[in-house]
């Protein structure tokens, strides 16, 4: 059964929950950082991290990276995101960041991820 993807977050950033949470401005400790651990944690904790899947397991079944996806997972990947460091196929959302619920902050953390990302590729 395949898993259904929520979110694929390609990304060369490497997942820290402080810098995530600081770069929401959210304090440590906080009612926010209650919250917004719950989305790190479901965009890199519990999700599924493909690249090192895909190495650990299935490198010699199928013959690249891309196949895999698409056929295990059903997505497409273009050759920016097949690029990147990590690839994370997120498989639930909190509600706070769920596009199901009105007001949520999917946008937002999108953005900032985005922006730790740019970061991560100048250096």
């Amino acid at each position: 059964m395949k898993d259904e993807v929520k979110i694929i977050l390609a990304t060369s950033w490497k997942p820290n929950i402080e810098e995530f949470l600081l770069s929401l401005g959210i304090s440590i400790g906080g009612f926010g950082d209650q919250l917004f651990s719950s989305v790190y944690d479901a965009f890199f904790e519990s999700s599924i991290n493909v690249k090192e899947e895909y190495d650990l397991f299935y490198s010699v079944e199928y013959r690249c990276l891309s196949d895999y996806i698409k056929i295990r997972y059903g997505e497409s990947l273009n050759d920016e995101e097949l690029g990147a460091e990590r690839i994370f196929l997120v498989t639930w959302l909190p509600q706070v960041v769920d596009d199901a619920y009105d007001e949520n902050k999917l946008e937002i953390v999108m953005n900032v991820l985005e922006k730790l990302n740019e970061v991560t590729n100048e250096n």
